[in-house]
C-alpha cells in the first residue's frame, strides 16, 4: 500500500430534485490544482456511453474545491 499527500472530491445526485453536487475537496498536495473544469454529459440511449468522446456536454462546471451544485 502507497501512502502519502492526497485529495478526494466527491459527487453526490439528487435524483427528485435531478441536482448534482460537487462536494468540498478534502486533502492537499504539492501540485494540485486549484481550479478544475468537470464536463457533464446526461448518459441516454444515444449519447454518452461507451468508448466514444462526446463532443457536446450538457454542463461544463468550474469548481475551485468549494461545493457547488448544479441542476440539470
Amino acid at each position: 500500500m502507497r501512502t502519502g499527500m492526497y485529495s478526494t472530491i466527491t459527487f453526490t445526485w439528487d435524483d427528485v430534485k435531478k441536482v448534482l453536487t460537487v462536494n468540498d475537496r478534502k486533502g492537499s498536495f504539492l501540485g494540485l490544482l486549484n481550479e478544475r473544469k468537470f464536463s457533464i454529459v446526461w448518459v441516454s440511449k444515444n449519447k454518452g456511453g461507451g468508448m466514444d468522446t462526446t463532443a457536446v456536454y450538457d454542463r461544463v462546471v468550474r469548481y475551485s474545491g468549494k461545493k457547488v451544485a448544479v441542476s440539470l
